[in-house]
């Protein structure tokens, strides 16, 4: 018996040294008035804090992975067949076409209409990559500057020597027309302008339509389908299809359809149409019209082509305006104009204008010499007090080259 209490003292006695020497090995070493902490107790929250915990790293993300792959949509047409034998030509035609124009296709098949005639469906890529076969990068804009006309005469007139402007400018003119502005007649020009795309690993193939003309009949506007083809194709515009459809108004009109290209980013045109704002003033409208068709070669010497000259009232008298082409500079803050018109303000005064005119043609030589073209200029003040202000150009880059859609 007295062996038994002795070997259980002996145990107990050796559990509570081991468990002490546990204790004191996890005990952080803490000096507490110059001596070591022996108790956790002992140990303020502030060094627990502090103690270091190595950091978990998180595993890499993992990039998504994209499978190869091709979207591939349909080509389909209103068109209608009375005859299987009829839709299976015209759909190897259209394949064609649609080749011609830079369009991937895989293949088409003839389908039945719920009326029980014929029409075909064609497979393509409407998404392709980089550097592969694609339609132009075009955009079809439309011009109008706004101004009415009292007589039909004067809008035609108009119409004319606008598309004659746009056409100097290599600038491929696709359609006019007139239209009613109250009691008075306006005009519109459409013209094709080059799409800056930005630069992406993939393109979209667009297919638009474009409606021009007006014709009383149907089979006038049918005769001029392939004549609004051939100033598309001029313009390298590729045409897939033309038909004739009936207007709002009853008459009838020509719609194009016509492939292109685009991207995510949308619509950078080549170039833009601004307008400068002349501050001479006329008594009398025919003063200001013929000032202002003076003006347009003043532009033209200048690097500035101009597109058209609009009479404004200017209280009871009247000024002029003049539309002209600046190209469009893309950088990465935004776009900014190729060509700027400003104004410079002379500082000093003179007692008469006829000092005053010497001065400002003086200046206006300076200006020119220096290759910023004067456009306008101008006496101001009165007796005692005159002064000149002279508008001229400034160019930031190079106006349009001829077009290429490429």
């Amino acid at each position: 018996m007295k062996k038994v209490l002795f070997l259980l003292a002996s145990l107990l006695l050796g559990s509570d040294l081991a468990f002490s020497e546990v204790k004191l090995a996890f005990v952080p070493q803490q000096t507490l008035c110059g001596q070591a902490a022996k108790n956790l107790e002992d140990v303020s929250a502030s060094v627990i804090k502090e103690t270091g915990v190595p950091a978990v790293s998180k595993p890499a993300p993992v990039s998504p992975v994209t499978p190869p792959g091709a979207n591939i949509a349909n080509y389909v047409t209103d068109e209608e067949f009375s005859f299987e034998s009829q839709a299976k030509p015209a759909m190897d035609a259209r394949i064609a076409v649609l080749k011609a124009a830079g369009i991937t296709t895989l293949g088409g098949r003839v389908v039945e209409t719920p009326g029980r005639d014929y029409t075909f469906v064609i497979d393509y890529l409407p998404t392709v990559k980089n550097g592969a076969a694609m339609p132009p990068a075009v955009i079809i804009e439309t011009y109008k500057n706004g101004a009415s006309y009292w007589l039909d005469a004067d809008a035609q007139a108009a119409i004319s020597a606008t598309a004659a402007n746009l056409r100097n400018a290599q600038i491929p003119v696709l359609g006019s027309y007139m239209y009613d502005a109250g009691n008075d007649s306006a005009f519109a020009v459409d013209y094709a302008v080059k799409n800056l795309l930005r630069p992406t690993p993939e393109y979209n193939v667009v297919f638009n339509n474009y409606q021009g003309g007006k014709f009383t009949f149907e089979s006038e506007a049918k005769k001029n389908i392939d004549a609004y083809a051939a100033v598309f194709k001029a313009a390298g515009v590729p045409v897939i299809r033309g038909k004739a459809v009936e207007r709002p108004d009853g008459d009838w009109a020509v719609q194009l359809e016509y492939a292109v290209k685009n991207n995510r980013y949308g619509a950078r045109p080549q170039f833009s149409i601004a307008r400068y704002d002349a501050q001479e003033i006329f008594t009398f409208d025919k003063e200001a019209l013929k000032a202002s068709k003076e003006r347009l070669p003043v532009f033209s010497k200048a690097g500035v082509p101009p597109v058209s000259n609009i009479v404004r009232p200017e209280g009871r008298d009247y000024s002029f305006s003049i539309d002209y082409i600046v190209g469009n500079i893309y950088q990465q803050g935004g776009v900014i104009p190729s060509v700027a018109i400003e104004t410079y303000q002379a500082p000093e005064t003179f007692t008469f204008d006829t000092e005053a005119k010497k001065a400002m043609a003086e200046k206006a030589a300076a200006f020119n010499a220096a290759d910023m073209a004067v456009v306008g200029s101008r006496v101001t003040g009165s007796l005692g007090s005159f002064s000149y202000a002279l508008d001229y150009v400034v160019k930031a880059g190079n106006v349009p080259a001829p077009h290429n859609f490429q």
